[in-house]
Protein backbone atom coordinates (compact mmCIF):
# COMPACT_ATOMS: atom_id res chain seq x y z
CA UNK A 1 0.00 0.00 0.00
CA UNK A 2 1.38 3.37 -0.98
CA UNK A 3 0.94 6.59 0.91
CA UNK A 4 -1.57 9.21 -0.13
CA UNK A 5 -2.59 12.63 1.07
CA UNK A 6 -6.22 13.66 1.08
CA UNK A 7 -7.52 17.20 0.73
CA UNK A 8 -10.56 18.12 2.75
CA UNK A 9 -12.37 20.82 0.81
CA UNK A 10 -9.11 22.12 -0.61
CA UNK A 11 -8.33 22.06 -4.32
CA UNK A 12 -4.82 22.83 -5.47
CA UNK A 13 -3.66 23.20 -9.07
CA UNK A 14 0.00 22.80 -8.12
CA UNK A 15 1.27 20.07 -5.85
CA UNK A 16 2.58 21.33 -2.53
CA UNK A 17 5.98 20.30 -1.23
CA UNK A 18 4.19 17.71 0.91
CA UNK A 19 2.60 16.07 -2.13
CA UNK A 20 5.93 16.05 -3.95
CA UNK A 21 7.72 14.48 -0.97
CA UNK A 22 5.05 11.79 -0.59
CA UNK A 23 5.29 11.06 -4.33
CA UNK A 24 9.07 10.74 -4.00
CA UNK A 25 8.67 8.26 -1.14
CA UNK A 26 6.19 6.26 -3.23
CA UNK A 27 8.64 6.17 -6.17
CA UNK A 28 11.42 4.80 -3.95
CA UNK A 29 9.06 2.21 -2.47
CA UNK A 30 8.01 1.05 -5.96
CA UNK A 31 11.42 1.11 -7.64
CA UNK A 32 13.47 -0.42 -4.85
CA UNK A 33 10.77 -2.72 -3.52
CA UNK A 34 11.03 -1.24 -0.05
CA UNK A 35 8.42 -1.51 2.65
CA UNK A 36 6.14 1.39 3.49
CA UNK A 37 7.13 0.82 7.12
CA UNK A 38 10.59 2.19 6.29
CA UNK A 39 9.03 5.56 5.49
CA UNK A 40 6.17 5.62 7.97
CA UNK A 41 7.92 8.00 10.37
CA UNK A 42 8.77 10.48 7.64
CA UNK A 43 5.29 10.25 6.11
CA UNK A 44 3.76 11.06 9.49
CA UNK A 45 6.16 14.00 9.97
CA UNK A 46 5.38 15.40 6.52
CA UNK A 47 1.61 15.18 7.04
CA UNK A 48 1.69 16.78 10.49
CA UNK A 49 4.20 19.48 9.58
CA UNK A 50 3.04 23.11 9.59
CA UNK A 51 6.01 24.20 7.46
CA UNK A 52 5.33 26.18 4.30
CA UNK A 53 8.21 24.74 2.25
CA UNK A 54 10.74 21.93 2.15
CA UNK A 55 13.58 24.08 3.53
CA UNK A 56 11.62 24.88 6.68
CA UNK A 57 10.72 21.19 7.01
CA UNK A 58 14.38 20.14 6.77
CA UNK A 59 15.34 22.64 9.47
CA UNK A 60 12.47 21.41 11.64
CA UNK A 61 13.55 17.77 11.24
CA UNK A 62 17.19 18.62 11.89
CA UNK A 63 16.18 20.36 15.12
CA UNK A 64 14.10 17.36 16.20
CA UNK A 65 17.00 14.98 15.61
CA UNK A 66 19.42 17.21 17.51
CA UNK A 67 17.07 17.32 20.50
CA UNK A 68 16.72 13.55 20.48
CA UNK A 69 20.48 13.09 20.20
CA UNK A 70 21.11 15.54 23.04
CA UNK A 71 18.55 13.75 25.18
CA UNK A 72 20.13 10.37 24.49
CA UNK A 73 23.61 11.68 25.29
CA UNK A 74 22.47 13.14 28.61
CA UNK A 75 20.52 10.01 29.48
CA UNK A 76 23.48 7.76 28.67
CA UNK A 77 25.82 9.91 30.79
CA UNK A 78 23.47 9.80 33.79
CA UNK A 79 22.81 6.06 33.54
CA UNK A 80 26.48 5.06 33.57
Amino acid sequence: MLFSRFYLGEFAMVDSWKDKRISAMNRVIKRKGRSTLDYLDEYDSVCLSKCKNKTEYKLERKGQHEEVDTFNVIRNKLCV
